[in-house]
């Protein structure tokens, strides 16, 4: 699979109100939806919520990558939420969460593709310049291509 084909600006938004983890998650499992990459929000929500349940997804330093692996998934994705305010995430660091790299993955594909992106995006959050990039975009573009340009 080409990674490219993950992400587009329909994916991302940028200055989302969100009250809580919970409140975010639902956020991204409508924008995954909306995309047209879900067939159903209620479906994605849930495995989110699910994935939390067995560890934090917050990998630290204001980011957070859940992920969920379920069938109803038409095309896999990377979903971005930039938050206008932090929200608790019970993260590794204690820090809040301000940006979400969401991962939506068949079911079918749960043993390769998501450890592949998994690992692949916590690689590049151990590089400063790459976090810095994201938490200070302003716009879906310019996170569009920060994130395009570690997948190319």
């Amino acid at each position: 699979m080409n990674y490219t084909e993950l992400i587009n600006e329909k994916l991302i938004q940028v200055n989302i109100n969100a009250e809580s983890k919970r409140d975010a998650l639902r956020k991204i499992a409508e924008l995954a939806f909306g995309a047209g990459r879900i067939t159903d929000v209620n479906s994605y929500y849930e495995g989110l919520l699910e994935r939390e349940k067995e560890s934090t997804t917050g990998f630290g330093s204001g980011i957070a990558i859940p992920h969920a692996k379920i069938d109803e998934v038409v095309k896999p994705s990377i979903c971005v939420a930039k938050l206008n305010k932090p929200v608790e995430w019970q993260s590794l660091d204690d820090k809040p969460v301000k940006l979400i790299l969401a991962l939506a993955v068949p079911t079918q594909q749960e043993g390769t593709l998501h450890l592949q992106l998994l690992a692949k995006l916590s690689e590049n959050l151990m590089e400063e310049d790459f976090v810095y990039a994201l938490l200070s975009a302003q716009s879906k573009k310019e996170l569009y291509y920060t994130i395009y340009n570690v997948l190319k």
